[in-house]
């Protein structure tokens, strides 16, 4: 029964991607010399982020816009945690409609390809990722002289193989070989249809080596506007706050450890988890944190990281030596670098000590503002796309 279906779903996405395909074929040599009529004008591309509902994304345009570009983001679904109104486009125009839903993604791909110049994709793919066509999308764009950029956020691009091969504590130590979220076949295929076709490949964080190649590095970009220190009231209790997406992935379990001993040692030392609320609940949670708890076996730190430096929050982190390399920024980084066996000891000296939590977290949003402020990371977009026209 179930193989039944799947012939059905794929003859749905043939019959609704053949003719919208073609059409964009034949569209193409005169999508190609607009955009060369544009560049001859003098005029900034149009770029379009998508479609992973994350953060980032939205926060890369607004980057954009900050530096006078057309940008806008498209996706599909919106995440429970997220706000559907973050994202310029939330394309669903069949919704669950049987015999039309397979169409939206070619109809969005249609539109896009007539109306953006570059396209920012993330590893899993672009406006036809979920599709059996996905593989056609990047060249077409190319065909039509269209420009891509591909930038990981994590598991889209992450090889359990090559990230066990380094040895150490890493995002898999916890996770029993075969039982990772994701598909490392599915994740190297994407990773080599965009070695090949796309314009420009970005590492980010701990997501450098798997890569196909490395063009250069963009850190997480981050919209600061209301992020403002706030101190905490000392009412004896010193609240370590952790928020996981994936726990096995964060080492929570070592932190949960490490407090359960200092609790057992007489310190007064509370574990606070955020998990799966909104970020404006979340954040609320966030300014009460005496210390933020990222993550303990990635080896780089990400969003909740920078959340907690733009709260003047001291932060406990793994950064893996082996990546400072490609981020010089780490070393003026006010980030405890902890790893589970040093986690223990480290978290102890910050709970013991009330100052160096204050000196640490007065460090915090000067190095967010610049590294990753939409300001910061706007410029080497700018650099990026200047490039590429």
């Amino acid at each position: 029964m179930s193989g039944a279906r799947n012939a059905l779903r794929v003859l749905m996405h043939v019959c609704a991607a053949v003719p919208v395909l073609t059409l964009y074929a034949f569209a193409a040599p005169f999508a190609r010399a607009r955009g060369a009529l544009r560049r001859n004008r003098g005029a900034r591309p149009s770029i379009l982020w998508g479609t992973t509902p994350i953060a980032n994304l939205c926060n890369s345009v607004r980057a954009d816009r900050l530096h006078g570009y057309e940008s806008a983001s498209l996706v599909y679904r919106v995440f429970r945690s997220s706000d559907c109104r973050a994202f310029d486009h939330v394309w669903q125009p069949f919704g669950a409609i049987p015999g039309l839903r397979q169409l939206g993604p070619y109809l969005a791909f249609l539109w896009a390809g007539i109306r953006f110049d570059i396209f920012c994709f993330y590893f899993d793919g672009g406006l036809l990722a979920d599709t059996p066509f996905w593989r056609a999308e990047l060249p077409l764009l190319r065909l039509a002289g269209k420009r891509i950029i591909v930038w990981p956020y994590g598991g889209d691009a992450r090889l359990p193989s090559v990230t066990r091969a380094r040895g150490g504590w890493n995002a898999f130590t916890d996770i029993p070989e075969d039982a990772e979220d994701t598909d490392e076949t599915a994740v190297r295929a994407r990773l080599d249809a965009f070695g090949r076709w796309a314009d420009v490949v970005l590492g980010c964080a701990d997501i450098l080596d798997e890569l196909p190649r490395l063009d250069g590095v963009l850190p997480y970009p981050f919209d600061a506007h209301g992020w403002e220190p706030v101190e905490t009231e000392d009412d004896g209790v010193v609240r370590v706050v952790h928020a996981p997406n994936h726990r096995h992935y964060k080492g929570t379990a070592y932190l949960e450890a490490a407090v359960d001993q200092l609790r057992a040692e007489g310190l007064p030392v509370e574990l606070v988890m955020v998990e799966g609320l909104p970020i404006d609940q979340a954040r609320l949670i966030y300014e009460r944190a005496d210390i933020v708890a990222d993550q303990f076996l990635i080896g780089a730190y990400a969003l909740f990281a920078i959340e907690g430096m733009a709260l003047g929050k001291p932060v406990l982190c793994y950064l893996n030596q082996r990546f400072t390399r490609h981020h010089p920024e780490w070393a003026e980084a006010p980030i405890v670098n902890v790893d589970p066996d040093t986690l223990v000891d480290e978290l102890r000296r910050l709970v013991s000590d009330r100052r160096r939590r204050s000196e640490l977290g007065a460090r915090g949003p000067e190095y967010v503002r610049r590294v990753h402020s939409l300001e910061a990371v706007g410029e080497r977009l700018d650099v990026l796309y200047r490039r590429l026209g």
